[in-house]
């Protein structure tokens, strides 16, 4: 089996359901159209990644940024069944993100 035909069957693209299901879990209004639904799922996501790796990699811990991205995303995106993609952080924010199974894993927020 060929490199990208492997990557093709693991990841699949995020379904409209999906997102609902990440602004659900956030507790945030969900919007009409499938543009804006997919802006606010995916900002959600980058601000709390972002944030993440500016709260670990401390002044301290200056040359640890690829620790603190691999903790972040670990705990934000993995434990949810995504996969990160590309991202930034500086102004527009923005995150790239893929699922590993057919559904992405509801966890009750406590």
């Amino acid at each position: 089996m060929s490199d990208s035909n492997y990557k093709d069957k693991t990841k699949n693209n995020l379904s409209h359901k999906d997102y609902i299901n990440i602004l659900e879990y956030y507790n945030k209004n969900i919007p009409k159209s499938k543009k804006l639904l997919e802006k606010e799922a995916e900002k959600i996501l980058s601000d709390k990644l972002c944030k993440c790796i500016k709260i670990i990699n401390s002044p301290i811990q200056r040359n640890n940024e690829a620790r603190a991205i691999g903790i972040c995303t670990k705990t934000i995106l993995n434990k949810k069944g995504l996969t990160r993609g590309s991202f930034q952080c500086k102004t527009p924010r923005f995150v790239k993100f893929n699922k590993l199974n057919k559904t992405i894993k509801k966890r009750k927020k406590i």
